[in-house]
């Protein structure tokens, strides 16, 4: 679990993100919400570099097995099982984002390149029916069932891997990957799936999508 201090430009997405979503409350401009492409955007690049931070922590492991497999053998099965849980979300997660757009925009969008999504090609930014069909669903059953599901097992497969030696990585995944059912605005329990997602603009789907790809590759370092 990575502990660093959140960079300058870490900072700023989340700030943005904070504002747009308060903008969002109060019914703002289209122009408002175009704002939610730029914390994306942000949110992808930061993905990458922990993407790549990841390989290269992996490599060490690769390295010190091979150096001494007796002593280090464990750790990188170890390691490579949280490789293998991480990438199942962030893949989960990168799927829905596909899904929303591709179904939002048709198949012949230019957002969404392979597994990619290009967030500046997105034209349907505040469509609020498509998300909440896919990931609310008409009679709730809808797939955020199931990455509310997958993200519970993430956090616990994780805790348990450090095995109490660490109560404040543990603490750390129990905040950023919490699933837990919330307050809304008036202070009403709901539903942990509504309450993320239910009748939000597209883009503000994707940017939260993003948010937990983030926390997931932020976990497994």
């Amino acid at each position: 679990m990575g502990h660093e201090k959140l960079s300058p430009r870490q900072k700023m997405i989340g700030m943005m993100y904070l504002v747009l979503t308060a903008m969002l409350a109060l019914n703002v401009s289209k122009e408002a919400v175009e704002a939610f492409k730029k914390v994306d955007a942000g949110l992808t690049q930061t993905i990458k570099n922990y993407a790549i931070k990841n390989d290269m922590i992996y490599k060490e492991f690769d390295r010190a097995a091979a150096e001494n497999p007796a002593k280090a053998g464990k750790y990188k099965t170890t390691a490579y099982q949280v490789k293998e849980r991480a990438d199942e979300a962030a893949n989960f997660l990168q799927g829905l984002k596909i899904e929303i757009i591709n179904t939002a925009e048709g198949p012949e969008n230019t957002a969404v390149k392979g597994d990619e999504v290009i967030i500046e090609e997105v034209k349907s930014i505040d469509n609020t029916d498509v998300p909440s069909e896919i990931l609310i669903g008409a009679n709730l059953n809808g797939k955020a069932n199931e990455l509310k599901a997958l993200l519970a097992e993430y956090r616990d497969f994780l805790i348990a891997t450090l095995e109490g030696k660490n109560p404040t990585a543990e603490e750390a995944l129990k905040t950023s990957l919490n699933t837990a059912d919330g307050k809304n605005k008036d202070g009403e329990v709901e539903p942990w799936e509504t309450l993320n997602f239910q009748t939000l603009p597209l883009v503000a789907v994707i940017c939260i999508l993003s948010e937990y790809q983030l926390a997931v590759r932020n976990a497994e370092t």
